[in-house]
């Protein structure tokens, strides 16, 4: 088997499974391929190692995981990884691969050596503020400025931001764009001032959409802090990893002297070696583990937080905290409070990623089959191997079944109101010194409508049917993609959430200008300058008849000509202030009304403009209003006359289609 070929045709899989994970966002170009390819790989997958559907025996898995992660270290120039499987109340398997130290042979060993987990840390974090909601010290309800006093979250919405809506990163908080990541502790300022100077724009009402949000979490233990007395780092190792028996995990940065000495290196793609990374975000992102310790954590999470005779959470505790605390879509997977759902193939999933610049992990429980695992790589390329990893072990373990696809009885009808450019929620909403925030068009998804269908950039080679209002499913049935859109109270698209991109993250419609702005901008363009020559033409013309001493003309045909400079004008203010915004920012498509506010006065006033020349028309071909009762000009001047009037309504339909007239 060419395993190669197989890692090849996984690789758009990192796109769609790890868009939002990382602490802090990678720039490795990811290139879609087609999705078609993909059942025939896993068939050989399995042809070749004889494996069938479901976990049969360690051996079997560990057989698995050495051809594939074996592979990945050398297609990736990886380093090493570090795995963990629990299944059934134990450890199915543990092992590592590769190397924490290439230059002096120093191996992965999975209960000894510390990886960076990233935003799996997360995790712990909101366990934290669990145990001190059951300890009546906080409330997921309340307003979270009622825990803060050194500074207050601005009251930008009616709605307060509670710890719920922080733990399902639904808060409404725009991206954050301050530096998360350092190379020595002498850098980093205090938790406490970070979250103050570095308050991010609330851009969403809590509770409407999600965004991903490492400040959130981070607020979120600065609170646990603050209201239990401890810094957040002591308070996770009493009330946590002491009890759970992970004596290999901390938060604590640099790492104790204990720990230091297994800390695994972190390499960049060339194989070199980088540094120590200093997390400024604590809570959101700077755990250290070994695969060993995860492992316990799993079990213990899959037993209600208990492991030998060791709970940290009340068991209906537990259930809320994996439960859908947070859902987008009824017939898509939801949030819990620190975790996600990974719902694939029709598996209920759920646990979390992370990535920080070197170390790329991913955890995940499966409670149906008591089972979980954890994947951790320590290079820059594990953020592709971590996705393709975990989409073949479901592929091959836990196979789709298909299902059958029933098309919505108007769907060809339908399709063409659901294309267009969706940006995700995990970004900045503004423009903040030395960031262009038109920079996150670059990662945004396009959707194109064919024959009644729609398809998405990212998965060439499949499209979707609506199934039910709003809500899509790939046409054949043989792949587990759903999309569900989203609307306002005005009907229109505002967003929309998918099952094969993390519940975390939502994508919202971006303005037509950004898509499909093309052909009327080119268009525009083209009107704009023919009436602009006109108009020095005829002002030319004005000229030289003055010159020449001819007769003036009436005033009725000065008007008529005087109000082609009204509409060209109207129609540059229009143009000027548009480009103006949208080259400032984004414009989502609901947005007009707000954006453009008292300026959208004048479409209405090149609409009027445009129908005064329309009348201007009529009167020029009948001679009405003219003192000898003649048609205006030469035949030449009346169709000159006419090709601005219709190039004008060109314009309108332009600016209709731009939703300038609501």
């Amino acid at each position: 088997m060419k395993k190669t070929k197989i890692l090849t045709y996984m690789i758009f899989l990192t796109l769609l499974f790890s868009i939002i994970e990382a602490v802090l966002p990678t720039n490795t170009q990811i290139e879609p391929i087609s999705y078609l390819d993909i059942q025939s790989e896993f068939q050989n997958i399995n042809q070749n190692l004889g494996i069938s559907k479901g976990l049969v025996s360690p051996a079997e898995l560990e057989q698995f995981l050495d051809e594939i992660i074996a592979d990945q270290l050398d297609e990736y120039n990886i380093t090493g990884a570090t795995v963990s499987v629990v299944k059934d109340g134990s450890v199915y398997l543990e092992k590592g691969y590769g190397y924490k130290s290439p230059y002096s042979n120093n191996p992965i060993i999975a209960n000894e050596t510390l990886f960076r987990i990233g935003s799996i840390s997360k995790t712990f974090t909101a366990i934290a503020v669990l145990q001190l909601v059951e300890d009546g010290i906080l409330d997921l309800d309340t307003d979270v400025n009622e825990y803060l006093t050194v500074f207050k979250i601005p009251e930008t919405y009616v709605e307060p931001i509670t710890l719920r809506h922080i733990l399902t990163h639904t808060a409404g908080f725009e991206e954050t764009i301050f530096n998360i990541i350092f190379t020595s502790i002498s850098e980093l300022d205090s938790l406490e001032e970070i979250l103050k100077d570095e308050i991010p724009d609330r851009v969403h009402p809590p509770g409407y959409i999600s965004a991903y949000s490492n400040y959130g979490l981070s607020l979120a233990g600065y609170i646990v802090e603050t209201m239990s007395g401890i810094d957040f780092e002591s308070y996770v190792e009493e009330e946590i990893l002491v009890p759970l028996g992970m004596n290999s995990s901390t938060f604590r940065q640099p790492l104790p002297v204990s720990l230091a000495p297994n800390m695994s290196g972190g390499y960049y793609s060339n194989g070199m070696l980088g540094y120590f990374e200093y997390i400024s975000l604590v809570p959101a992102g700077a755990m250290s583990s070994t695969a060993s310790d995860m492992g316990r954590f799993m079990l213990a999470m899959l037993n209600n937080a208990s492991i030998d005779g060791n709970q940290i959470l009340e068991n209906v505790t537990v259930d809320m905290m994996l439960g859908d605390n947070f859902i987008s879509h009824e017939k898509l997977q939801g949030t819990g409070l620190g975790v996600y759902e990974m719902d694939m193939n029709g598996y209920s999933i759920i646990g979390h990623g992370g990535d920080t610049i070197f170390f790329h992990s991913r955890m995940f429980l499966m409670p149906d089959q008591d089972l979980g695992f954890f994947i951790s790589y320590n290079s820059r390329q594990g953020n592709i191997a971590k996705s393709i990893l975990f989409s073949m072990f479901m592929h091959v373990y836990f196979p789709f079944e298909g299902v059958e696809v029933t098309p919505l009885k108007n769907h060809s009808r339908r399709a063409r109101k659901f294309t267009g450019f969706f940006i995700s929620t995990r970004r900045t909403y503004s423009n903040k010194p030395n960031l262009d925030e038109r920079e996150w068009l670059e990662d945004g998804l396009e959707i194109t409508s064919k024959k009644g269908h729609i398809i998405l950039n990212v998965i060439p080679g499949i499209d979707f049917v609506e199934v039910e209002p709003l809500f899509f499913r790939e046409s054949t049935g043989n792949y587990d993609l759903e999309i569900a859109f989203h609307i306002n109270e005005k009907g229109r698209i505002t967003h929309l959430t998918t099952n094969f991109i993390v519940a975390v993250s939502a994508y919202e419609k971006t303005h037509i200008l950004y898509t499909q702005s093309e052909i009327q901008a080119i268009m525009s363009i083209v009107i704009i300058t023919l009436t602009f020559f006109s108009l020095i033409y005829w002002g030319i013309r004005k000229i030289v008849d003055n010159f020449k001493d001819k007769e003036r003309k009436t005033k009725i045909h000065r008007a008529a000509r005087w109000s082609v400079l009204g509409n060209f004008v109207l129609f540059g203010i229009i143009i000027l202030f548009t480009l103006l915004r949208v080259y400032s920012g984004i414009i989502l498509d609901f947005e007009v009304n707000q954006v453009f506010n008292g300026l959208l006065i004048f479409p209405y006033l090149y609409l009027l403009s445009t129908i005064s020349l329309i009348v201007f028309t009529g009167f020029a071909w009948t001679g009405v209003k003219d003192m000898k009762r003649k048609p205006y000009w030469k035949l030449s001047g009346r169709i000159h006359y006419t090709i601005i009037t219709l190039l004008s309504i060109i314009l309108v339909g332009v600016l209709v289609s731009w939703h300038f007239f609501g």
